[in-house]
């Protein structure tokens, strides 16, 4: 006889459990009975933080008792007070590998402290765009958690109150200087990934010293910083044996190992899998040297790039026929004929993306289904699709799962079917700003694409519905921000997408309640709905409809000024954050 589900051990219910796409799926788990609702407390690994609940006394220390094996939090969006929220979770006992306080106002030196002495655990520190962030905050971070392992300082806002004699700070006091970077990479001698992008005034010494003290880098981020140089990129290849992977915009790449030590250094570089360059000049002699070099790549991007031809392109694909990630957006030289050869060595890529390309129509879009049987991924973004009859040959590949093509404004019906009979198993699909479909063409995806999980139509408004015919059981989130669906779409789409979990319906303005009384009704897991401009929903509406479904965790009202700080609370209480 049969084993009784409620006689399994927990163990077998976690491995269950664990075969969920999401971890946002474990809510309605946990409302079975008590024992669902513990197994998935305890299988929680990643908390978001949106809103200050430490307002009210001791919550957070309960949510921490609650998901106590949490690996990861969260805090880029929250709007509360950050310094008390980083002193609970210090305090907090947790086993914390990884935190999120990026977008937050400063960092707090207690907080600091205090995380240094309580989570030794913690590898992964993430503090991009705060408002204020120099040396100082720097070297807090060098002193406390001098374990750490991952570090993004990328792109500091440092937003100064003039009242506090901002016009009297040196650079040097209001941001983060080479000397910090000095100090930082001295103390954080097991530093493994750094992100430095936007501090634009680091030079050539902060890379130098990264390079001398932190003997285990693999992996650097160098965008936006205008004073540093090729000569350090360079040196930084050339003496960091462990590098994998190097993202670098605004460099003048040539050829000559005289004239660019970066070519030079590739033959050092054994370990050296990833290479992004934004906005840099490369020339065939970069490419050559690249091929000489043997190195072991697996992803190149080349996006917004000039310089080089197709010559030195062939030349580098010929070589490294296993790519499994190659990006060439915005290079206007490639054509179909120039793709159609290029595809022959792209068998083994799993990612392609070849948007602002305006010379590639659909028969590169064909030739990459047809030569590239791991594909999984392709964003054809702002090209030509469309143009000239849309012949080709209906080959298809059932691995891809995500397809953008956002603003290609000669898209037609006829072509967007053809499109999707190649790819039966897609999950992703991004049509934002094709001006030329309507509800045909879109139907004419879905219908062979009942797998779309996500369905992307913003800008769109000649769709003024979908699924009209047919079930959409697998998706999840809708982005139809001033697209054309009206409340008879809402009601359509409520009774055929009932997984909906996230809906976008900004500018949307033949959206009224009744409408979304629908869709609301139908759509059990809707968690997050954005409704900004939809000027036909009144804040008394969106109130009576928030209550009507327990399962919203977030709704963008229609004009954010008319929502008032009460009625912020009674959503915050209902489970749900009244948000932009």
């Amino acid at each position: 006889m049969a084993e009784r589900c409620e006689d399994l051990p927990d163990e077998c219910w976690e491995l269950i459990f664990n075969r969920l796409d999401h971890h946002s799926q474990f809510e309605a788990l946990s409302l079975v009975c008590r024992r669902f609702l513990s197994i998935t407390d305890r299988l929680r690994t990643c908390l978001t933080i949106l809103y200050p609940t430490i307002h009210v006394h001791g919550t957070l220390s309960k949510l921490f008792n609650r998901f106590h094996r949490v690996k990861t939090i969260d805090l880029s969006r929250f709007h509360g007070e950050i310094d008390r929220v980083v002193l609970e979770i210090a305090g907090s006992g947790l086993n914390l590998e990884a935190l999120d306080v990026s977008g937050s106002h400063c960092l707090a030196m207690e907080g600091l402290n205090r995380l240094g002495l309580n989570m030794k655990s913690l590898k992964v520190f993430n503090c991009a765009g705060l408002w204020r962030f120099c040396d100082s905050e720097l070297l807090a971070i060098a002193n406390s958690m001098p374990w750490v392992e991952e570090l993004d300082i990328s792109y500091p806002r440092n937003v100064f109150d003039l009242h506090r004699e901002f016009e009297n700070l040196s650079p040097d006091k209001a941001n983060i200087t080479d000397e910090g970077i000095r100090v930082l990479s001295s103390k954080l001698r097991g530093l493994r990934k750094i992100n430095i992008s936007g501090n634009e005034f680091l030079t050539d010494r902060s890379i130098d010293a990264l390079c001398s003290n932190c003997v285990l880098l693999e992996e650097i981020v160098v965008q936006d910083c205008p004073l540093i140089t090729h000569h350090s990129i360079g040196s930084l290849i050339r003496n960091s044996p462990n590098l994998g992977s190097v993202k670098v915009n605004g460099l003048r790449l040539f050829g000559s190992s005289v004239d660019l030590p970066v070519s030079g250094s590739f033959g050092y570089a054994r370990a050296l899998s990833c290479i992004v360059m934004h906005n840099s000049f490369v020339s065939d002699e970069f490419l050559s040297m690249l091929v000489k070099s043997d190195i072991p790549l697996k992803r190149f991007s080349l996006d917004g790039c000039f310089g080089f031809t197709f010559s030195g392109l062939s030349l580098l694909l010929q070589t490294y026929q296993y790519l499994e990630y190659f990006s060439l957006v915005g290079v206007d030289f490639l054509t179909d004929d120039h793709m159609s050869h290029l595809s022959n060595y792209l068998s083994t890529s799993i990612a392609v993306k070849l948007g602002f390309c305006s010379g590639l129509t659909h028969l590169t879009f064909a030739v990459l289904v047809k030569n590239c049987p791991l594909l999984e991924d392709i964003d054809m973004g702002r090209t030509n699709l469309g143009v000239g009859e849309c012949n080709v040959d209906a080959v298809e590949n059932p691995r891809i799962r995500s397809l953008k093509l956002v603003k290609n404004v000669n898209l037609t019906n006829e072509c967007l079917g053809k499109l999707a009979s190649m790819c039966p198993g897609l999950q992703l699909l991004d049509v934002s700003y094709c001006l030329g479909i309507d509800e045909e063409g879109i139907l004419s995806f879905l219908r062979s694409g009942s797998k779309i999980r996500q369905l992307q139509i913003n800008g769109c408004w000649g769709i003024k519905n979908i699924g009209t015919s047919f079930e959409l059981p697998e998706l999840e989130v809708l982005q139809a921000a001033k697209s054309g669906i009206n409340d008879k779409a809402l009601a359509t789409i409520g009774a055929r997408c009932r997984m909906l979990q996230n809906l976008n319906l900004k500018g949307c303005l033949g959206v009224t309640a009744g409408g979304l009384k629908e869709i609301l009704t139908n759509c059990r897991r809707l968690r997050e709905i954005n409704l900004t401009s939809c000027v036909n929903v009144s804040m008394e509406d969106l109130v009576r409809l928030v209550f009507s479904r327990p399962s919203l965790r977030k709704v963008v009202p229609p004009n954010v000024s008319f929502a008032t700080e009460n009625q912020g609370k009674i959503f915050l209480r209902h489970g749900c954050l009244l948000g932009v």
